[in-house]
């Protein structure tokens, strides 16, 4: 086990009724204006938009609002909100929603104090060292945006999809009510259990085997999610089942399952699901349900090892050599993902094969080449992933 230095200062707020848990800590803090962002019809179905703007007016905090938030979010959008916090008194930002409200949240503290182009920062350009607090409203998890400090944006004018990690993004608060989740479809629940299981997953198959405490954590999260899913798809109102999900996202992808690893994690997959995203407007679970058990069999008998012990510990394999096993162990994962009605090939997602090129190029102009922790990927090596996605 390697050493390690991990802080998460998000304080959670997990449970029924906790958005009136936020009034003390927004009083506390003598906010008097809020930018609400959120994307659309969702957070008034669920009923979160009435709770935190009762608990606005309750309180006295005015709170301009900032929507239309997309899947994917786009810089566009963050260029907009930092504009209107420049022009008015905004003390906080209070986004409302998943991932990508989180994650548009977070790109607009990171530009608020900036003066130049939002966008330098994704490039690695600048450095940020003043944001807006963000106290926000979980009402669909899966990217674990609350209690991490990851900012993911598309920029379409410059056709790439990337990350930007920075310490002061972790939002201050992160209040997370279950009962909001009961609305969300069975596509997204089922999307948003992909991307959980796949922040273990690349943890787990890192290749590091030196983290036997924190793998046994994270064997014990997959298996968790192989049971939840079915069980939100069946009953998408079971507050226990709903309640397990959201927390798993959170231990998922919060940075604790880094920590004793010798690296934080091989991220391929999600680089790779990047930019089918980016290029095809799909869904960011749908990305990786296809394109990680790809990534897995193009690696596996370079090194078998981590996903022969994923089998053993998730899905009872234990018959057969490490490579034997390891290959049983995709093939089990891709089985649950056709159970779940996951998509398991790139043909599934509408793309075409002589589109490949195209996401292996992107995919490589996206950073820096080679990328990987497992095996250091390069242009060759995307090419031949996407084409055993297809």
């Amino acid at each position: 086990m390697q050493n390690f230095n991990w802080c998460n200062p998000t304080r959670v707020l997990f449970g029924k009724g906790s958005v009136k848990d936020l009034a003390e800590y927004l009083k506390a803090d003598n906010i008097k204006s809020v930018l609400l962002i959120y994307g659309g019809k969702s957070v008034f179905k669920c009923g979160a938009y009435t709770q935190v703007t009762d608990m606005l007016n309750e309180l006295g905090i005015s709170f301009p609002e900032l929507n239309d938030i997309k899947p994917n979010p786009r810089i566009d959008k963050v260029r907009d909100g930092i504009a209107r916090v420049k022009l008015s008194k905004i003390d906080a930002l209070m986004p409302i929603g998943g991932g990508s409200v989180f994650d548009t949240a977070k790109a607009i503290s990171a530009g608020a104090f900036y003066n130049g182009d939002v966008w330098d920062i994704y490039q690695h350009k600048a450095k940020i060292n003043k944001t807006v607090p963000i106290y926000g409203v979980v009402t669909a998890s899966a990217t674990a945006s609350e209690v991490n400090a990851i900012s993911v944006i598309s920029n379409p004018e410059a056709n790439i999809k990337t990350s930007f990690s920075d310490p002061h993004l972790y939002p201050k608060i992160a209040a997370v009510d279950p009962e909001f989740q009961f609305t969300l479809s069975e596509k997204q629940t089922v999307y948003g259990g992909v991307d959980i299981i796949a922040h273990a997953l690349e943890r787990l198959l890192d290749g590091d085997e030196g983290s036997e405490f924190m793998d046994d954590q994270g064997y014990a999260l997959v298996r968790n999610m192989l049971r939840i899913i079915p069980e939100l798809i069946d009953d998408p109102k079971n507050y226990d089942a709903r309640a397990e999900y959201a927390w798993a996202s959170q231990l998922a992808h919060n940075g604790i399952l880094s920590c004793g690893r010798a690296t934080r994690g091989d991220f391929s997959s999600h680089r790779l699901g990047h930019s089918i995203s980016l290029l095809f407007d799909v869904a960011h679970g749908a990305s990786l349900s296809v394109v990680m058990p790809a990534w897995a069999r193009y690696l596996y008998k370079f090194n078998p090892v981590p996903f022969a012990r994923l089998g053993e510990n998730v899905f009872d394999i234990f018959d057969g050599s490490d490579e034997e096993k390891a290959l049983a162990t995709i093939e089990a994962l891709e089985d649950f993902y056709r159970d779940i009605n996951a998509p398991t090939t790139l043909r599934e997602l509408n793309i075409k094969e002589d589109e490949i090129q195209q996401l292996a190029d992107n995919a490589s102009k996206s950073g820096a080449l080679p990328f990987g922790t497992l095996k250091k990927l390069n242009q060759n090596d995307v090419l031949e992933i996407y084409k055993l996605a297809y």
